[in-house]
């Protein structure tokens, strides 16, 4: 089998979503003497930079915490619906969903209830870890987000930052529709995936995450397995 990483690194200054203006903070420690000894504190960054699963918390308010989705619901098969090419600040819409799903067919897969719906924009390969990923990146309607939940899926995953109405500081939190209609439905969430573009149609996929309590997110190592 091939191990295909869906996650990017996480250096020291990797940006975080504009709304925490956040940039991750890696503080190192060392000693040397008889030998050599690191340990590493992370002292600022928001749970939902680079790769993370997100639960209903994060829009419904009493809404499931990260620690009760099962591993279950992040592993599984996965389906890839290829939206590209794309535009920076492209608004996409059930139209490009229902092309990319004509592709999908024409390549003799579908979308089954239960799967982990991939939508592979490649919009993360060149931007993820500075602000452009977010305030540039490609987003998704309400309408295709609902789209997204009526194909059933048991998560969804995404290289792209769906929600545009969180480009910039000072949005509301009811404008988070594409999160409200996904999350809303009791599907997790996986954002900040890279390397989508090296996957098939369908594939084994991996997403398990920092089991943080009480929370609405956590860091996920995502990746996928390929038959040689």
């Amino acid at each position: 089998m091939k191990i295909v990483d869906l996650s990017p690194a996480v250096p020291h200054g990797f940006k975080g979503p504009p709304s925490t203006n956040l940039g991750v903070q890696l503080n190192v420690r060392t000693k040397n003497g008889t030998g050599y000894w690191q340990s590493t504190q992370l002292d600022l960054m928001s749970l939902h930079t680079g790769t993370h699963v997100e639960s209903a918390l994060h829009t419904v308010e009493g809404g499931e915490p990260i620690d009760q989705v099962a591993l279950e619901r992040v592993i599984g098969e996965a389906v890839v619906l290829d939206l590209t090419p794309v535009e920076p600040m492209q608004i996409l819409d059930v139209q490009d969903l229902e092309r990319a799903n004509e592709g999908l067919e024409a390549a003799g897969e579908s979308i089954r209830p239960g799967d982990i719906l991939l939508l592979r924009t490649d919009w993360a390969q060149e931007h993820i870890g500075t602000p452009e990923y977010f305030r540039e990146s490609p987003g998704l309607t309400e309408a295709a987000a609902r789209w997204v939940v009526e194909r059933a899926p048991k998560a969804v995953g995404c290289d792209f930052f769906e929600e545009p109405a969180a480009r910039e500081p000072g949005w509301e939190a009811g404008e988070f529709v594409v999160h409200g209609a996904i999350l809303g439905a009791g599907i997790p969430l996986i954002e900040g995936l890279v390397n989508l573009r090296e996957l098939p149609p369908r594939v084994s996929f991996f997403a398990p995450f920092y089991k943080f309590a009480g929370v609405e997110s956590a860091p996920a190592r995502a990746f996928a397995l390929l038959e040689d």
